[in-house]
């Protein structure tokens, strides 16, 4: 006989657990304690008990009804079967259910905001500051940020997955650039697509084939000022070797050291004591080191250390260096509060110095190469004819172009160096003292 509402309302606690049956095995347990469960015991092989719930008003209890419904579902998956399972089981299932879901869900968009162009940037460029110059990751970084969030009106692309990125981003932001600028950060954006090739995110790279210089303009190289009369660059030598800067003066040893050896500034900043031999009067620059050594890589041109020879007073001024700074990794370290021990002379510290000497705006830095290419070039045997190939100063000066290594067929000319760097350091000394150039007393050293 069925339970009904009042009879199960009015079932009182005895002494010991008891049973109180409704319809087609449900039953009420009645506890101790006065708690009343909703119970069915079912077999499928083996005998089971179902918990329903608990009688009772508000929040996870049961009315007659409730119980009820809940049993038939439960006589119904046994007829089929199939274990039936408990409110309890049920709710579990469902935070089950919605906790995962909701990892999915996370997963997913961990998953999507990987795969955006910008995170992979932020991968490649974390990749580059091991084993890389503080420079090369800063000129990186520059090229990455350009590529993220746009340069000069041309639209980033940072924020779109990989596989929706198209050739038409990229020449949208590449024709904003200058040449040099375009070429870097096309560079950075091939190679930040390739580690989404090799994942298997894309199949082809949309820059791969694409040549994104044709049809722009090619770089124009703004002219730095430079002293290229003798006489004016006889007195800027004085007013050098008359400069004292800060410290132990390193800014006095590399503005005569660049005038010596007429490198690139920046190459002469990052120079370690490693790549020199003073007994030989070498200094070999690591191919890594060269200007632009990126393109030079994917151009083809050869991956080759570069050799500067030593003139006698180059080698006398580097062995005076060494007592200073001979124990650390670079020549010319930055000294300050707060530099990192991987930090070195920027190219601003030597032309600030040359501003104070009154030479801004005639001449910078970068401007020894200018003075060295157009006075050697002047230069005449008393025959007229010239007293140094022009090729083999464009040689020196690291201009190595398909023209330069036709006339020299590969062959790095040291001995003609050797002879030409002599001479300039000869040279250097002759317009110090107020003298000038006279290539026919003044006879290249070997």
């Amino acid at each position: 006989m069925a339970l009904n509402a009042i009879q199960l309302q009015n079932l009182k606690p005895k002494d010991r657990d008891y049973r109180v049956p409704d319809e087609d095995g449900l039953y009420v347990l009645v506890k101790v304690n006065g708690t009343k469960l909703f119970r069915y015991d079912y077999s499928l092989g083996t005998r089971r008990t179902l918990s329903l719930g608990e009688y009772g008003e508000g929040a996870g209890k049961l009315s007659l009804a409730q119980a009820r419904r809940l049993h038939a579902d439960a006589i119904e998956a046994v007829a089929k079967r199939q274990h039936p399972i408990s409110p309890a089981q049920a709710k579990r299932q469902a935070e089950l259910r919605t906790q995962a879901d909701a990892e999915a869900a996370e997963q997913a968009k961990l998953d999507a905001a990987e795969r955006l162009f910008g995170a992979q940037a932020d991968e490649w460029l974390a990749a580059r500051r091991v084993g890389h110059s503080i420079k090369t990751v800063a000129r990186d970084a520059r090229s990455v940020a350009y590529l993220k969030d746009g340069y000069r009106g041309g639209k980033g692309f940072g924020h779109l997955p990989v596989d929706q990125v198209e050739a038409a981003h990229l020449s949208d932001l590449a024709e904003k650039c200058n040449k040099p600028t375009r070429d870097r950060v096309v560079s950075a954006a091939k190679k930040i697509m390739g580690i989404a090739k090799r994942r298997g995110w894309i199949k082809h790279s949309p820059f791969s084939d694409v040549n994104f210089n044709e049809g722009l303009a090619k770089h124009r190289e703004k002219k730095r000022p430079a002293l290229i009369d003798e006489a004016k660059f006889g007195q800027l030598l004085r007013d050098i070797e008359a400069y004292n800067g800060r410290g132990n003066n390193l800014t006095w040893y590399g503005l005569k050291l660049l005038a010596l050896t007429f490198v690139r500034p920046d190459t002469m900043a990052k120079a370690e004591w490693a790549h020199f031999d003073l007994r030989k009067a070498r200094w070999t620059i690591p191919f890594a080191a060269l200007k632009m050594e990126w393109l030079r890589s994917e151009t083809g041109e050869a991956l080759e250390d570069f050799v500067v020879p030593l003139s006698r007073q180059a080698v006398a001024l580097l062995r005076d260096l060494h007592e200073i700074t001979g124990k650390g990794r670079y020549l010319f370290p930055a000294l300050g509060v707060g530099r990192n021990p991987g930090e070195v002379m920027s190219e601003n510290t030597l032309n600030f110095a040359l501003h104070s000497l009154g030479y801004k705006g005639a001449h910078c830095a970068h401007g020894f190469r200018s003075s060295a290419s157009t006075i050697l070039n002047r230069q005449r045997l008393p025959d007229g004819r010239r007293m140094f190939d022009r090729s083999l100063i464009e040689l020196q000066l690291d201009h190595q172009d398909g023209s330069t290594r036709a006339i020299y067929d590969r062959d790095d000319a040291l001995p003609e160096r050797i002879e030409l760097m002599q001479y300039w350091g000869d040279l250097l000394d002759t317009l110090r003292t107020g003298g000038k150039s006279k290539a026919k007393h003044l006879q290249a050293v070997a």
